[in-house]
Protein backbone atom coordinates (compact mmCIF):
# COMPACT_ATOMS: atom_id res chain seq x y z
CA UNK A 1 0.00 0.00 0.00
CA UNK A 2 0.88 3.68 -0.74
CA UNK A 3 2.78 5.65 1.97
CA UNK A 4 -0.37 8.52 1.27
CA UNK A 5 -2.70 5.63 0.99
CA UNK A 6 -1.25 4.91 5.00
CA UNK A 7 -1.77 8.38 5.82
CA UNK A 8 -5.08 8.23 4.87
CA UNK A 9 -6.48 5.28 6.45
CA UNK A 10 -4.67 5.96 9.53
CA UNK A 11 -6.64 9.62 9.83
CA UNK A 12 -10.03 7.46 8.89
CA UNK A 13 -9.70 5.13 11.45
CA UNK A 14 -7.91 7.84 14.33
CA UNK A 15 -10.96 10.18 13.48
CA UNK A 16 -13.35 7.29 13.77
CA UNK A 17 -11.85 6.55 17.19
CA UNK A 18 -11.75 10.37 18.50
CA UNK A 19 -15.09 10.84 17.70
CA UNK A 20 -16.75 7.49 19.40
CA UNK A 21 -14.34 8.14 22.69
CA UNK A 22 -14.58 12.01 22.74
CA UNK A 23 -11.04 12.48 21.93
CA UNK A 24 -8.94 15.10 20.02
CA UNK A 25 -9.19 15.16 16.57
CA UNK A 26 -5.88 17.40 15.98
CA UNK A 27 -3.61 13.89 15.55
CA UNK A 28 -5.78 13.06 12.78
CA UNK A 29 -6.30 16.02 11.26
CA UNK A 30 -2.19 16.29 11.29
CA UNK A 31 -2.23 13.20 9.08
CA UNK A 32 -4.66 14.52 6.53
CA UNK A 33 -2.20 17.64 5.79
CA UNK A 34 0.17 15.13 5.78
CA UNK A 35 -1.17 12.99 3.01
CA UNK A 36 -2.60 15.95 1.48
CA UNK A 37 1.01 17.52 0.88
CA UNK A 38 2.61 14.32 0.01
CA UNK A 39 0.12 14.10 -2.91
CA UNK A 40 0.46 17.97 -3.71
CA UNK A 41 2.65 17.13 -6.96
CA UNK A 42 -0.47 15.11 -8.28
CA UNK A 43 -2.55 17.86 -7.40
CA UNK A 44 -4.35 19.07 -10.74
CA UNK A 45 -3.25 23.38 -11.34
CA UNK A 46 -6.34 24.94 -10.76
CA UNK A 47 -6.97 22.78 -7.15
CA UNK A 48 -3.62 23.87 -6.29
CA UNK A 49 -4.24 27.70 -7.31
CA UNK A 50 -7.74 27.22 -5.46
CA UNK A 51 -5.81 25.39 -2.54
CA UNK A 52 -3.39 28.22 -2.46
CA UNK A 53 -6.17 31.59 -2.56
CA UNK A 54 -8.37 30.31 0.16
CA UNK A 55 -5.79 29.22 2.77
CA UNK A 56 -3.70 32.05 1.84
CA UNK A 57 -6.63 34.04 2.32
CA UNK A 58 -8.03 32.36 5.79
CA UNK A 59 -4.21 33.28 7.06
CA UNK A 60 -4.60 36.93 6.33
CA UNK A 61 -7.96 36.65 8.48
CA UNK A 62 -5.79 34.59 11.08
CA UNK A 63 -2.65 37.14 11.27
CA UNK A 64 -5.43 39.83 11.56
CA UNK A 65 -7.59 38.20 14.48
CA UNK A 66 -5.02 37.18 16.25
CA UNK A 67 -3.60 40.73 16.09
CA UNK A 68 -6.44 42.03 17.38
CA UNK A 69 -6.70 39.41 20.29
CA UNK A 70 -9.46 36.91 19.34
CA UNK A 71 -10.97 34.34 21.69
CA UNK A 72 -10.92 31.82 19.08
CA UNK A 73 -8.06 28.35 18.92
CA UNK A 74 -5.80 28.62 16.12
CA UNK A 75 -6.21 24.66 16.61
CA UNK A 76 -9.54 25.03 14.87
CA UNK A 77 -7.89 25.83 11.68
CA UNK A 78 -6.26 22.78 11.87
CA UNK A 79 -9.31 20.47 12.92
CA UNK A 80 -12.46 22.39 11.74
CA UNK A 81 -13.32 20.15 8.83
CA UNK A 82 -11.60 16.78 9.70
CA UNK A 83 -14.98 15.24 10.46
CA UNK A 84 -15.82 16.02 6.71
CA UNK A 85 -12.58 14.49 5.67
CA UNK A 86 -13.48 11.17 7.68
CA UNK A 87 -16.95 10.92 5.70
CA UNK A 88 -15.28 11.65 2.51
CA UNK A 89 -12.97 8.79 3.13
CA UNK A 90 -15.36 6.65 4.37
CA UNK A 91 -17.59 7.29 1.21
CA UNK A 92 -15.13 6.73 -0.88
CA UNK A 93 -15.38 3.15 -0.24
CA UNK A 94 -18.72 2.84 -2.05
CA UNK A 95 -17.39 3.21 -5.05
CA UNK A 96 -16.01 -0.73 -4.61
CA UNK A 97 -19.71 -1.84 -4.63
CA UNK A 98 -20.80 -0.69 -8.32
CA UNK A 99 -22.52 -3.90 -9.78
CA UNK A 100 -21.24 -6.07 -12.59
CA UNK A 101 -22.30 -5.16 -16.22
CA UNK A 102 -24.54 -8.34 -17.70
CA UNK A 103 -22.99 -8.58 -21.44
CA UNK A 104 -26.70 -10.24 -21.64
CA UNK A 105 -28.56 -7.32 -21.23
CA UNK A 106 -26.01 -5.18 -23.56
CA UNK A 107 -28.81 -4.29 -26.34
CA UNK A 108 -31.35 -3.17 -23.70
CA UNK A 109 -32.60 1.05 -23.58
CA UNK A 110 -33.36 2.36 -20.25
CA UNK A 111 -36.26 4.45 -20.23
CA UNK A 112 -36.26 8.38 -19.24
CA UNK A 113 -37.71 8.13 -15.85
CA UNK A 114 -35.87 4.86 -14.86
CA UNK A 115 -32.58 6.76 -15.77
CA UNK A 116 -33.26 9.82 -13.94
CA UNK A 117 -34.56 7.88 -10.43
CA UNK A 118 -31.32 5.34 -11.31
CA UNK A 119 -28.93 8.06 -11.58
CA UNK A 120 -29.99 9.88 -8.52
CA UNK A 121 -30.64 7.23 -6.03
CA UNK A 122 -27.97 5.02 -6.94
CA UNK A 123 -25.60 8.83 -7.16
CA UNK A 124 -26.69 9.43 -3.40
CA UNK A 125 -25.03 6.35 -2.24
CA UNK A 126 -21.72 6.01 -4.74
CA UNK A 127 -21.70 9.85 -5.58
CA UNK A 128 -19.58 10.71 -8.54
CA UNK A 129 -18.53 7.20 -9.69
CA UNK A 130 -22.49 6.47 -10.72
CA UNK A 131 -21.51 9.24 -13.68
CA UNK A 132 -19.00 6.75 -15.18
CA UNK A 133 -21.10 3.80 -14.74
CA UNK A 134 -24.56 5.15 -16.58
CA UNK A 135 -22.72 7.29 -18.51
CA UNK A 136 -20.56 4.89 -20.40
CA UNK A 137 -23.39 2.43 -20.85
CA UNK A 138 -25.38 5.32 -22.83
CA UNK A 139 -22.49 6.69 -24.73
CA UNK A 140 -22.37 6.34 -28.32
CA UNK A 141 -18.77 6.39 -29.93
CA UNK A 142 -17.96 8.10 -26.93
CA UNK A 143 -20.14 11.00 -26.79
CA UNK A 144 -23.88 11.69 -24.69
CA UNK A 145 -26.57 13.42 -26.54
CA UNK A 146 -27.96 16.57 -25.66
CA UNK A 147 -30.39 14.80 -23.06
CA UNK A 148 -28.64 12.20 -21.58
CA UNK A 149 -25.54 14.92 -20.45
CA UNK A 150 -28.75 16.76 -19.20
CA UNK A 151 -30.06 13.78 -17.15
CA UNK A 152 -26.59 12.93 -15.60
CA UNK A 153 -25.30 16.29 -14.94
CA UNK A 154 -28.63 17.28 -13.19
CA UNK A 155 -30.25 14.20 -12.00
CA UNK A 156 -27.17 13.18 -10.08
CA UNK A 157 -25.96 16.36 -8.07
CA UNK A 158 -29.76 16.99 -7.05
CA UNK A 159 -29.36 14.09 -4.44
CA UNK A 160 -27.17 16.76 -2.58
CA UNK A 161 -30.47 17.81 -1.38
CA UNK A 162 -30.50 15.17 1.15
CA UNK A 163 -28.82 12.16 0.69
CA UNK A 164 -26.23 12.02 3.76
CA UNK A 165 -23.38 10.39 1.57
CA UNK A 166 -23.12 13.20 -0.25
CA UNK A 167 -20.60 15.64 1.66
CA UNK A 168 -22.75 18.47 1.15
CA UNK A 169 -24.47 17.33 4.08
CA UNK A 170 -21.33 17.28 6.31
CA UNK A 171 -20.81 20.54 5.38
CA UNK A 172 -24.48 21.45 6.31
CA UNK A 173 -24.07 19.56 9.66
CA UNK A 174 -20.73 20.91 10.38
CA UNK A 175 -21.65 24.86 9.07
CA UNK A 176 -25.19 25.61 10.44
CA UNK A 177 -24.89 24.44 14.31
CA UNK A 178 -28.00 22.35 15.93
CA UNK A 179 -28.85 21.27 12.47
CA UNK A 180 -31.10 17.91 12.91
CA UNK A 181 -30.78 15.54 10.04
CA UNK A 182 -34.37 13.84 10.60
CA UNK A 183 -35.68 17.52 10.52
CA UNK A 184 -33.71 18.89 7.39
CA UNK A 185 -34.46 15.48 5.00
CA UNK A 186 -38.50 16.03 4.24
CA UNK A 187 -37.37 19.65 3.09
CA UNK A 188 -34.07 18.53 1.20
CA UNK A 189 -36.32 15.48 -0.60
CA UNK A 190 -38.90 18.13 -1.58
CA UNK A 191 -36.24 19.83 -3.05
CA UNK A 192 -35.38 16.74 -4.97
CA UNK A 193 -38.40 16.00 -6.15
CA UNK A 194 -38.54 19.50 -7.66
CA UNK A 195 -35.59 19.40 -9.47
CA UNK A 196 -36.04 16.04 -10.74
CA UNK A 197 -39.19 16.96 -12.37
CA UNK A 198 -37.79 19.60 -13.94
CA UNK A 199 -34.88 17.96 -15.37
CA UNK A 200 -37.95 15.68 -16.72
CA UNK A 201 -39.91 18.68 -18.15
CA UNK A 202 -36.59 20.11 -19.74
CA UNK A 203 -35.53 16.56 -21.25
CA UNK A 204 -38.79 16.00 -22.47
CA UNK A 205 -38.93 19.95 -24.41
CA UNK A 206 -35.85 18.53 -26.41
CA UNK A 207 -36.39 16.57 -29.57
CA UNK A 208 -34.59 13.45 -30.13
CA UNK A 209 -34.41 9.78 -29.27
CA UNK A 210 -33.45 8.85 -25.45
CA UNK A 211 -31.01 5.64 -24.59
CA UNK A 212 -30.46 5.20 -21.38
CA UNK A 213 -29.93 2.75 -18.74
CA UNK A 214 -31.45 -0.38 -17.90
CA UNK A 215 -32.81 0.09 -14.26
CA UNK A 216 -32.88 -3.28 -12.73
CA UNK A 217 -33.60 -4.06 -9.07
CA UNK A 218 -30.15 -4.95 -7.83
CA UNK A 219 -28.93 -1.56 -8.41
CA UNK A 220 -30.70 0.09 -5.79
CA UNK A 221 -30.22 -2.00 -2.99
CA UNK A 222 -27.41 -0.58 -2.05
CA UNK A 223 -28.84 2.98 -1.68
CA UNK A 224 -31.99 1.43 0.54
CA UNK A 225 -29.90 -0.85 2.80
CA UNK A 226 -27.55 2.40 3.36
CA UNK A 227 -30.09 5.28 3.63
CA UNK A 228 -32.14 2.59 6.21
CA UNK A 229 -29.24 1.59 8.19
CA UNK A 230 -28.02 5.34 8.71
CA UNK A 231 -31.50 6.12 9.79
CA UNK A 232 -31.82 3.53 11.41
CA UNK A 233 -28.65 3.74 13.63
CA UNK A 234 -29.02 7.36 14.03
CA UNK A 235 -32.34 6.84 15.87
CA UNK A 236 -30.99 4.03 18.07
CA UNK A 237 -28.36 6.18 18.94
CA UNK A 238 -28.93 9.92 18.29
CA UNK A 239 -25.87 10.84 20.16
CA UNK A 240 -23.82 9.61 17.12
CA UNK A 241 -23.23 12.12 14.80
CA UNK A 242 -24.68 11.69 11.24
CA UNK A 243 -21.02 11.94 10.17
CA UNK A 244 -19.76 9.12 12.07
CA UNK A 245 -22.48 6.90 11.51
CA UNK A 246 -21.86 7.25 7.64
CA UNK A 247 -18.21 7.09 8.08
CA UNK A 248 -18.94 3.57 10.23
CA UNK A 249 -21.70 1.93 8.10
CA UNK A 250 -19.73 2.53 4.60
CA UNK A 251 -16.66 0.48 3.97
CA UNK A 252 -18.69 -2.33 5.72
CA UNK A 253 -21.39 -2.54 3.34
CA UNK A 254 -19.11 -1.78 0.49
CA UNK A 255 -17.47 -4.62 1.31
CA UNK A 256 -20.50 -6.51 1.69
CA UNK A 257 -21.96 -5.84 -1.25
CA UNK A 258 -18.96 -5.85 -3.55
CA UNK A 259 -19.12 -8.61 -5.97
CA UNK A 260 -17.38 -11.54 -4.03
CA UNK A 261 -15.33 -12.51 -7.73
CA UNK A 262 -13.70 -8.70 -7.31
CA UNK A 263 -13.85 -7.88 -3.95
CA UNK A 264 -9.92 -8.69 -3.59
CA UNK A 265 -9.28 -6.50 -6.44
CA UNK A 266 -11.45 -4.12 -5.99
CA UNK A 267 -10.34 -3.43 -2.30
CA UNK A 268 -6.58 -3.55 -3.88
CA UNK A 269 -7.15 -0.85 -6.32
CA UNK A 270 -9.38 1.33 -3.54
CA UNK A 271 -6.52 1.18 -0.88
CA UNK A 272 -3.80 1.76 -3.70
CA UNK A 273 -5.90 4.24 -6.38
CA UNK A 274 -8.91 5.38 -4.54
CA UNK A 275 -7.64 7.05 -1.45
CA UNK A 276 -4.79 9.26 -3.33
CA UNK A 277 -7.09 10.37 -5.49
CA UNK A 278 -9.07 11.97 -2.36
CA UNK A 279 -6.18 14.66 -2.82
CA UNK A 280 -7.74 17.64 -4.24
CA UNK A 281 -11.36 17.31 -2.14
CA UNK A 282 -8.50 16.92 0.87
CA UNK A 283 -7.14 20.28 -0.49
CA UNK A 284 -10.10 21.76 -1.29
CA UNK A 285 -11.30 20.98 2.17
CA UNK A 286 -8.47 21.83 4.61
CA UNK A 287 -8.19 25.31 2.63
CA UNK A 288 -11.67 25.94 2.95
CA UNK A 289 -11.36 25.16 6.94
CA UNK A 290 -8.50 27.65 7.10
CA UNK A 291 -10.71 30.36 5.43
CA UNK A 292 -13.75 29.90 6.98
CA UNK A 293 -12.36 29.53 11.03
CA UNK A 294 -10.33 32.77 10.21
CA UNK A 295 -13.20 34.70 9.36
CA UNK A 296 -14.76 33.51 12.67
CA UNK A 297 -11.67 34.11 14.45
CA UNK A 298 -11.86 37.74 12.52
CA UNK A 299 -15.45 38.34 13.52
CA UNK A 300 -15.19 37.35 17.22
CA UNK A 301 -12.31 39.44 17.65
CA UNK A 302 -15.00 42.44 17.64
CA UNK A 303 -16.57 43.34 20.61
CA UNK A 304 -20.11 43.73 18.33
CA UNK A 305 -21.19 41.62 15.27
CA UNK A 306 -20.30 43.58 11.68
CA UNK A 307 -23.14 45.63 10.97
CA UNK A 308 -24.84 43.26 8.17
CA UNK A 309 -28.82 44.80 5.82
CA UNK A 310 -30.79 42.51 8.03
CA UNK A 311 -30.87 42.00 11.90
CA UNK A 312 -32.89 38.26 11.17
CA UNK A 313 -32.39 35.68 8.82
CA UNK A 314 -35.88 35.50 7.20
CA UNK A 315 -36.81 32.68 4.62
CA UNK A 316 -36.40 35.35 2.01
CA UNK A 317 -33.12 35.92 2.56
CA UNK A 318 -32.11 31.86 2.32
CA UNK A 319 -34.01 32.76 -0.66
CA UNK A 320 -31.77 35.30 -1.65
CA UNK A 321 -28.63 33.78 -0.11
CA UNK A 322 -28.87 30.72 -2.22
CA UNK A 323 -29.06 32.54 -5.31
CA UNK A 324 -25.48 33.87 -4.59
CA UNK A 325 -24.21 30.56 -4.00
CA UNK A 326 -25.75 29.60 -7.42
CA UNK A 327 -24.32 32.34 -8.91
CA UNK A 328 -21.01 31.96 -7.48
CA UNK A 329 -21.28 28.12 -8.87
CA UNK A 330 -21.09 29.54 -12.29
CA UNK A 331 -18.34 31.73 -12.41
CA UNK A 332 -16.30 28.71 -10.92
CA UNK A 333 -16.59 29.02 -6.98
CA UNK A 334 -17.35 26.25 -5.40
CA UNK A 335 -20.61 25.70 -3.36
CA UNK A 336 -18.22 24.89 -0.31
CA UNK A 337 -16.25 27.82 -0.65
CA UNK A 338 -20.01 30.34 -0.81
CA UNK A 339 -21.47 28.27 2.40
CA UNK A 340 -18.00 28.36 4.45
CA UNK A 341 -17.56 32.51 3.56
CA UNK A 342 -21.60 32.66 4.32
CA UNK A 343 -21.74 30.65 7.24
CA UNK A 344 -19.18 32.57 9.92
CA UNK A 345 -21.28 35.64 8.69
CA UNK A 346 -24.89 34.09 9.14
CA UNK A 347 -24.58 32.14 12.15
CA UNK A 348 -23.86 35.23 13.88
CA UNK A 349 -27.90 36.11 13.33
CA UNK A 350 -28.42 33.20 15.03
CA UNK A 351 -31.10 31.36 12.61
CA UNK A 352 -32.93 28.59 12.47
CA UNK A 353 -30.58 25.63 12.01
CA UNK A 354 -32.78 23.97 9.52
CA UNK A 355 -33.37 26.69 7.10
CA UNK A 356 -29.65 27.35 7.14
CA UNK A 357 -28.91 23.75 6.37
CA UNK A 358 -31.40 24.07 3.36
CA UNK A 359 -29.44 27.08 2.15
CA UNK A 360 -26.61 25.42 1.95
CA UNK A 361 -27.80 21.77 0.64
CA UNK A 362 -29.87 23.17 -2.44
CA UNK A 363 -27.17 25.35 -2.80
CA UNK A 364 -25.04 22.70 -3.43
CA UNK A 365 -27.50 20.80 -5.40
CA UNK A 366 -28.80 23.24 -7.44
CA UNK A 367 -25.07 25.08 -8.11
CA UNK A 368 -23.16 21.68 -9.18
CA UNK A 369 -26.02 20.46 -11.26
CA UNK A 370 -26.19 23.42 -12.91
CA UNK A 371 -23.04 25.35 -13.54
CA UNK A 372 -20.76 24.25 -16.28
CA UNK A 373 -17.92 24.57 -14.38
CA UNK A 374 -18.73 22.23 -11.61
CA UNK A 375 -16.26 18.91 -10.88
CA UNK A 376 -19.26 16.35 -12.31
CA UNK A 377 -20.14 18.59 -15.28
CA UNK A 378 -16.81 18.48 -16.07
CA UNK A 379 -16.34 15.19 -15.64
CA UNK A 380 -19.16 14.85 -18.36
CA UNK A 381 -17.91 17.46 -20.97
CA UNK A 382 -13.99 15.77 -20.98
CA UNK A 383 -15.11 12.10 -21.02
CA UNK A 384 -18.14 12.65 -23.73
CA UNK A 385 -17.63 15.06 -25.61
CA UNK A 386 -19.65 17.74 -24.41
CA UNK A 387 -18.98 21.30 -24.92
CA UNK A 388 -18.77 23.20 -21.98
CA UNK A 389 -20.27 26.14 -24.05
CA UNK A 390 -22.83 24.15 -24.69
CA UNK A 391 -23.81 23.12 -20.91
CA UNK A 392 -24.02 26.25 -19.77
CA UNK A 393 -26.70 27.64 -22.55
CA UNK A 394 -28.85 24.82 -21.63
CA UNK A 395 -28.30 25.01 -18.18
CA UNK A 396 -28.98 28.70 -17.33
CA UNK A 397 -32.40 28.47 -17.69
CA UNK A 398 -32.34 25.18 -15.55
CA UNK A 399 -30.56 27.34 -12.69
CA UNK A 400 -33.17 29.77 -12.46
CA UNK A 401 -35.75 27.65 -12.38
CA UNK A 402 -34.62 25.46 -10.11
CA UNK A 403 -33.70 28.72 -7.94
CA UNK A 404 -37.27 29.37 -7.94
CA UNK A 405 -38.70 26.49 -7.62
CA UNK A 406 -36.24 26.42 -4.54
CA UNK A 407 -37.95 29.29 -3.34
CA UNK A 408 -41.39 27.15 -3.38
CA UNK A 409 -40.35 24.89 -0.64
CA UNK A 410 -38.51 27.82 1.45
CA UNK A 411 -42.33 29.56 1.56
CA UNK A 412 -43.45 25.74 2.40
CA UNK A 413 -41.25 25.92 5.30
CA UNK A 414 -42.07 29.21 6.69
CA UNK A 415 -45.38 28.27 6.49
CA UNK A 416 -45.70 24.64 8.09
CA UNK A 417 -41.70 24.30 8.83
Amino acid sequence: MRPSSTLILLMFAISIAGSLFDLPLWPAALLSWLATLRLGNRLPRASKQQALCLGGAGVVFWVIALGRGTPNSLLTALVINQPLLMMFAGVSFLSMATPIENPATGPRKGSLLGTILGVHLFGAAINLSVLFLFGDRMQRDGKLTRRQAMVLGRAFPAAAAWSPFFVAMGVALTYAPGLEFMSLLPWGLACAALLLILVTLDVLRVSGDFSGYPIEARTLVLPIILAVSVIGLHQWQPSLSILLIISIVSPFFALLLTPASERRERLGRQLNDGLPRLAPQFALFLAAGVLSSGLAALLASWSQSPVLPFEHFGHVHAWLALGIIVALAFAGVHPLVGITTLAPLLTSLSPDPTLLGMVFLMGWALGTGSSPLSGSNLAICVRYNVKARDMLRWNVPYAILGWLACGLVFAAHARWG
